[in-house]
């Protein structure tokens, strides 16, 4: 059986912490959790640090890099849109089919476990 591909990735890494929706997440339609996808961790940190090179939170988050795939994600409860950006074309989001109220903590749960985190650098 083929190793299963992890090319979806959050910045700041994969636990419930992380996965909650931000202010900015929570007024999308879909609400959603931003993610990027990219062959490795290593690229989607590259992506943000060369993308945002101001931005000191996002370069110190991108230090861990939760990553998963788009099965895991829908085994999950969720399901992945694509949302690309004129600055982040591999931008995409998490979603769940309720919305908001989707993004309870027992569904995150479920959800972080579906990803793995790893360094960034």
């Amino acid at each position: 059986m083929a190793a299963e591909l992890k090319d979806i990735h959050r910045i700041g890494g994969g636990h419930i912490e992380n996965l909650r929706l931000k202010a900015a997440e929570a007024s999308m339609v879909p609400p959603g959790i931003s993610v990027l996808k990219s062959p490795s961790p290593a690229d989607a940190a590259a992506q943000i640090r060369s993308t945002f090179p101001g931005a000191s939170e996002l370069s110190e988050a991108a230090k861990v890099i939760g990553s998963t795939s788009i099965e895991a994600i829908r085994e999950a409860g969720f399901d992945i849109i694509a949302n690309p950006t004129r600055r982040l074309p591999i931008h995409h989001r998490i979603v769940h089919e309720e919305g908001i109220s989707g993004f309870v903590d027992e569904n995150l749960e479920r959800l972080s476990e579906a990803f793995t985190d790893t360094s960034g650098h």
